[in-house]
């Protein structure tokens, strides 16, 4: 079920009416996580069994590791859990890609299974691994309600791409009354529709031209092909944080707080500052739980560098299973290091615009072009996109519609800069204000006048 498709809308609508009606708190945790099983078997029933299962299994791992003592039988059980949902993860989205890499290292032919990828398991499986880490390290009281618990691991509107939820973030709001007030559905709907925007309008009018250049880049040429690396960088960019936006938004209309999860990062003016501003709840889970296992900073320079390359090494392999998401991760960990011990050497001048803006565009350019990898998918298009962007003669296809998005999402981004929130329209201080209803129609009309018809699926659902 996709949040720009009219399904979801009917179905959201109908959650909220039930919300609204309900008074009793326990009734309104069942209809929600009904409600988020529906949604996440709305597209294959089977895999409910193995969302439920996964909760399942980190709820009593999370109750016996609360009550155990030893510190011994506690590594091992912490062990357990984690090999458990990293197994699960490992068969449904990594096996092809082994079986592939180790017949092709000693040139045998290998046979492709039929596994099908549950949506959002990355998800899922790193909000039950954290929780289960959390009540190990004894940062977290343990969650001794199985339904407040399946409700924090299946809540929909983050479910399938994220923003990445903690326990410690989520549980606690279930501690509260569950309310669907006005000034909730108000600023909820503001963020929904601002999301939405980003999605329909802007991503999903960009993937019309950015396809084709990458599906063939050899047929065009140089001012096309950056026109398309550009158009890409907005696209992931509007569809991810879209995605992010609605969730928030949605999740904030039934009562519901998620964490943000961009603040423009084309803004960013080093590696470091980029991943302190992309995908935030990924970027702090990796430094929380991958990160500072490995021992952080704790163990000496040489250490520290080897733990942030691994650290993103296995966040680029996250994204996917393909040697492309491995080079687009490790070379953005080699990236940190390099800046980390550049930023001690050279510190950043105090008020110098122009070593800003430098540091600011060989930040972007170097984000856009570890792009590539990310979305080429092989090694073959990825050498033949790059050696177009220097010089390749081929086709030109340049369209007025996609320049026009370019230019506004340009002039969107710095203006979201100087704003302290994510939304762009405040909340009516009185109980019926012209001004953001009219904003929400205006955006609702271009979306159905200027947006693709079909809604199609968001980038992050196949990660």
């Amino acid at each position: 079920m996709i949040f720009s498709s009219l399904t979801f809308v009917i179905f959201f609508l109908l959650v909220v009416f039930a919300m609204v009606k309900i008074r009793d708190e326990r009734p309104k945790q069942w209809v929600l996580t009904l409600a988020s099983l529906v949604f996440y078997g709305w597209w294959n029933w089977w895999f409910l069994l193995l969302i439920i299962g996964s909760a399942a299994w980190s709820f009593e791992f999370g109750r016996i590791l609360a009550r155990e003592t030893d510190a011994g039988k506690r590594k091992r059980l912490l062990a357990i859990s984690v090999a458990f949902d990293l197994g699960a993860l490992a068969y449904f989205k990594y096996t092809n890609f082994f079986i592939q890499s180790f017949a092709d290292a000693f040139g045998l032919s290998a046979p492709i299974l039929d596994i099908l990828l549950p949506a959002g398991i990355s998800f899922f499986v790193f909000q039950t691994m954290s929780y289960v880490i959390d009540i190990y390290r004894r940062e977290i009281p343990v969650c001794e309600d199985r339904l407040e618990f399946l409700l924090f691991v299946t809540f929909f509107p983050q479910l399938v791409a994220g923003p990445i939820v903690r326990a410690v973030e989520f549980l606690p709001q279930l501690r509260n009354p569950i309310r669907v007030t006005t000034e909730n559905m108000k600023w909820g709907l503001q963020v929904f529709v601002l999301g939405l925007v980003q999605k329909s309008l802007v991503a999903d009018s960009l993937a019309g031209f950015v396809d084709p250049i990458f599906k063939e880049p050899e047929l065009w040429d140089a001012p096309t092909l950056w026109l398309g690396l550009a158009g890409y960088t907005l696209q992931i960019f509007c569809d991810f944080s879209g995605y992010s936006l609605m969730a928030i938004g949605s999740a904030k209309a039934l009562g519901f707080d998620l964490v943000e999860n961009f603040r423009t990062p084309y803004l960013s003016r080093s590696i470091t500052e980029f991943w302190r501003r992309w995908h935030m709840s990924l970027s702090f889970w990796l430094r929380d739980y991958l990160y500072i296992s490995l021992g952080g900073n704790r163990k000496g320079p040489l250490r520290t560098d080897i733990n942030l390359v691994l650290t993103m090494f296995l966040g680029g392999l996250w994204h996917g299973a393909g040697w492309n998401f491995v080079i687009w991760g490790t070379a953005n960990g080699i990236a940190l290091v390099v800046h980390k011990h550049w930023s001690r050497r050279v510190p950043m001048p105090r008020e110098n615009i122009l070593y800003a803006g430098l540091m600011w565009a060989v930040t972007l350019l170097f984000v856009m072009l570890l792009w590539i990898p990310f979305r080429a998918g092989t090694f073959e298009i990825t050498r033949t996109y790059f050696m177009g962007l220097f010089g390749q003669d081929g086709m030109t296809w340049l369209k007025p519609q996609v320049m026009i998005l370019v230019v506004a999402m340009i002039i969107w981004h710095a203006f979201m800069a100087a704003r302290s929130r994510v939304v762009t329209f405040l909340p009516a201080k009185e109980p019926f204000d012209w001004v953001p209803l009219a904003s929400l129609m205006a955006l609702l009309f271009l979306v159905a006048m200027f947006a693709p018809l079909d809604a199609s699926p968001f980038i992050y659902f196949q990660f």
